[in-house]
């Protein structure tokens, strides 16, 4: 951590990484996820009947925010997402669990807070260790419940960003997807987390929500408080704490700059991407939530180059049906028809754990069960997102993505289960697509070698470079401590890259690209010149990359990535194209 002073109301500064881009200026709203801060207390008999008071009013104002939580998430994304807390109120009307908090206090002489603590720890380490799955998914909801009755004993209403005033800068130490459900995207100014990487899920959701963000700063809870002005520069990684007037000034004029920036870049969303020598790019976008669709061709995308299903899997507690699902993929194809939608299958595990599907703890987890090996261990979950999918499909132009494919075998049983689904629809007499087009994630090292084999059993292949980086240079994408390591110009990745486009475009298949490297203006031209068909980024990345790729020839990005091809480092690559781009570029900001 850099320092000016830190003494109290002293400028200083912590460095993360940078992954989405923008100046934020606010006050600090610190979200300390899933850590609670509890003391063992005694109290005096004297206090029993406060400490009592305090805990039955605590339970009473947490129901009140569940209640809120539940309307505020119905109203955002949906009924079926509401679902993952009704078994919060069910547990805070559990009589058990009062009546036990309740003996600890009289009895033990403990205080409110650390004897509903208590309780619920030993709860949640017994349920852990059972083997029903249904009482293990219920360990991780009396950890939340824990922590909201808790900090609402101690009187902190920090949790909720519908206690603040106005906006803020979010500080948190991670954010898990399940912990992101209630964030009201209107009170957020940015994120700045202690850990994770450029593709992590807080970066990721960053992008999603417009907003700056830096992760990977190590210290930044230990060293900020809620209410503390801080300027966050997402474009530099880096996080100001009590940062001074002249400071404060520098960051207004820079943030100006920013702004008249985008409004130039907003004029020509609706252009084509399409080179000075006149090739074609599409260019779409990447979405998690099906409110984003809108923002997408907002942002000139002429299509949903990934959209995310699985949050409809991680915010709630059950499996939604198939119904439910279709519901969700209808409302995005009908907004963005007549543009294609690239629905990508379930891809949980790894940095996503949902509730509702029971996945052991792991030595390794991004390297264990997750993605398609989960569908295809768990039929009852694949077979009914297949057939919405396929129901949703004759609304727009839906095209169906596998995640993480690493051999032919999987590919084989992928594509039959999806034969099963359709075997099963068009018996119901239902409505279905078909000729849908069938494609397959390259992100790891073996599908890449085997792309030529991929392309002749696929219709298109999209790369994932968020998995497909780390697992080329073993580098774990969400380890703030390795994550220097991260490089989405390493020579070899762009040479696979090249390979996989190569052996694809050899047997007449299209190749998109919708990992996060699609959105970084550095790579953009190495990208086309390498002849890439598609680049499907966050939305507010869109008009950059498009401004991008309409002020350059196709030949003179082929030379490019030629030239990049060359260097030895990743470093090497990036101080290369950084001078070509500040140079090309001079109403940019790189």
């Amino acid at each position: 951590m850099k320092s000016k002073s830190q003494g109290k109301n002293k400028e200083y500064s912590i460095q993360g990484i940078p992954v989405s881009p923008g100046i934020a200026i606010g006050r600090a709203f610190v979200l300390e996820g899933v850590h609670v801060k509890i003391a063992k207390k005694n109290i005096a008999a004297a206090e029993v009947d406060i400490e009592i008071e305090k805990f039955h009013e605590a339970i009473k104002n947490v129901k009140k925010q569940l209640s809120s939580d539940i309307s505020s998430t119905k109203r955002r994304i949906g009924e079926a997402n509401a679902q993952i807390f009704d078994t919060h109120l069910l547990i805070l009307d559990d009589p058990m669990l009062t009546q036990e908090t309740i003996e600890a206090i009289r009895q033990d002489l403990r205080s409110a807070a650390f004897a509903f603590y208590s309780i619920l720890e030993k709860f949640q380490s017994q349920l852990a260790l059972t083997d029903q799955e249904y009482f293990r998914e219920r360990a991780v909801d009396l950890r939340d419940i824990r922590r909201r009755v808790v900090r609402c004993i101690q009187g902190d209403k920090t949790d909720f960003l519908k206690s603040l005033e106005g906006a803020a800068i979010v500080i948190a130490h991670d954010l898990a997807p399940s912990d992101t459900i209630t964030l009201d995207r209107h009170k957020i100014l940015g994120f700045a987390t202690d850990v994770g990487g450029k593709t992590s899920h807080s970066a990721i959701l960053a992008r999603s929500f417009r907003v700056p963000a830096s992760v990977g700063l190590r210290y930044v809870t230990k060293y900020v408080k809620s209410g503390d002005r801080l300027i966050l520069d997402g474009s530099a990684g880096k996080v100001l704490i009590n940062p001074s007037e002249t400071t404060l000034k520098k960051y207004y004029k820079k943030r100006e700059q920013i702004d008249e920036i985008n409004i130039k870049l907003t004029k020509i969303k609706d252009l084509p991407a399409r080179t000075l020598d006149g090739k074609d790019i599409e260019l779409a976008a990447n979405i998690e939530f099906t409110d984003e669709a809108e923002n997408g061709i907002k942002y000139g995308a002429r299509g949903i180059g990934l959209f995310r299903s699985d949050y409809l899997y991680l915010a709630r507690n059950d499996l939604p049906t198939e119904e439910e699902q279709f519901i969700e993929y209808r409302k995005v194809v009908e907004k963005i028809y007549p543009y294609p939608v690239i629905i990508r299958t379930l891809d949980v595990g790894g940095d996503k754990e949902p509730q509702n599907i029971h996945i052991e703890s792991e030595a390794n987890p991004f390297l264990g069960y997750r993605a398609i090996r989960i569908s295809l261990q768990e039929p009852d979950i694949f077979i009914p997102q297949l057939k919405a999918i396929l129901r949703a499909s004759v609304y727009g132009n839906v095209k169906l993505l596998f995640p993480m494919i690493s051999s032919m075998t999987e590919l084989y049983e992928a594509k039959a289960m999806l034969e099963k689904a359709k075997s099963e629809l068009i018996k119901k007499n239902k409505s279905i697509q078909y000729n849908l087009e069938v494609g397959a994630m390259i992100e790891v090292p073996a599908a890449a070698l085997i792309t030529d084999k991929i392309s002749e059993e696929v219709d298109f292949l999209s790369i994932g470079t968020n998995d497909l980086i780390q697992y080329m240079l073993a580098v774990d994408r969400g380890n703030e401590r390795v994550a220097y390591l991260y490089k989405d110009l390493h020579p070899a990745v762009l040479r696979m890259i090249k390979e996989i486009i190569l052996a694809a475009h050899q047997k007449g298949t299209w190749v998109g690209m919708c990992g996060e490297m699609a959105g970084n203006p550095l790579a953009t031209l190495i990208l086309i010149g390498l002849s890439i068909d598609e680049l499907s980024v966050s939305p507010m990345l869109l008009p950059e990359i498009k401004k991008i790729i309409r002020a350059t020839d196709f030949k003179e990005a082929a030379k490019l990535a030629e030239k990049a091809l060359t260097f030895s480092t990743a470093v090497e690559v990036e101080t290369f194209m950084l001078r070509y781009m500040r140079r090309k570029f001079k109403d940019l900001i790189f």
